[in-house]
């Protein structure tokens, strides 16, 4: 038995938000997503699992769905929005030197 959970978060760029789902269905984490820029909605399909992503009125992003579903993918969804804005924020002296990812964790190294 699995109930519908809603998930707060801190995420409030649509912009790193969409990047991340980028990354994640080259990844193959997702199957598939659908943006409505009008509603500021998002519906990603997880291998059959769906998970609803929407603006709420405070400016952030919430997460819902099943329960089993939604807590893992909101880690992960988390973690590559941090990516993806780290990425983009990098001072203009500093340069990705290279990525690896070992069992979901992230490591980049930089020189400047």
């Amino acid at each position: 038995m699995s109930f519908y959970t809603v998930i707060k978060t801190e995420l409030s760029a649509r912009k790193y938000l969409i990047c991340a789902l980028e990354e994640l269905k080259k990844k193959g984490e997702i199957t598939n997503y659908v943006a409505n820029e009008r509603k500021d909605t998002v519906e990603v399909d997880r291998d059959g699992d769906i998970i609803n992503i929407s603006k709420e009125k405070a400016g952030n992003y919430q997460l819902g769905g099943d329960n089993r579903v939604v807590n893992a993918f909101s880690n992960r969804l988390k973690q590559m929005y941090a990516y993806e804005s780290i990425k983009d924020n990098l001072p203009l002296d500093f340069e990705i030197s290279s990525e690896t990812e070992t069992a979901g964790e992230i490591q980049i190294v930089l020189k400047g």
